[in-house]
């Protein structure tokens, strides 16, 4: 049909402006530095101690959330990191919207260790208490080497 794009059907999200991780950012715990995409390790198995400061986006006030981490290697292996629960009081939210949900940003340290030489993503899932499923998502994509 003359006028027409082609359009990519992409799968929408339930509620997408809900509930959402809007952005990870991972530190090296001993140096300060941000988490690089390539990580040299001197020998295997190797550990790192990681900061992610997380970004909630329209979360609601007092509630209770899991955030867990885990880890899928490029065999396919994967496994559970970390978890936090997260408890957001009303006055730590930012730009609170008419409906009563707003913005936080928060932080927590946990421990990453790696057998063998790979690549691997990191899996982040907010989870709202009495829920099974994960209302936002974020991967961290990265690969251990050995120097």
């Amino acid at each position: 049909m003359k006028g027409k794009k082609n359009m990519v059907s992409i799968p929408m999200k339930t509620n997408p402006f809900v509930e959402k991780i809007t952005s990870v950012k991972l530190i090296n715990h001993e140096t300060g530095q941000f988490f690089s995409i390539v990580y040299n390790f001197d020998f295997f198995p190797g550990t790192i101690s990681l900061v992610a400061v997380v970004d909630f986006f329209n979360v609601y006030p007092n509630k209770n959330y899991t955030l867990s981490v885990s880890v899928f290697l490029d065999n396919g292996a994967n496994y559970p990191v970390h978890a936090t629960r997260i408890f957001i009081p009303s006055e730590q939210l930012i730009a609170i919207s008419k409906n009563g949900l707003g913005k936080a940003t928060g932080n927590f340290d946990f421990n990453l260790t790696i057998e063998q030489p790979c690549d691997f993503y990191l899996f982040f899932a907010f989870i709202p208490e009495g829920s099974s499923e994960h209302s936002g998502t974020f991967y961290s994509y990265h690969s251990f080497l050995k120097r």
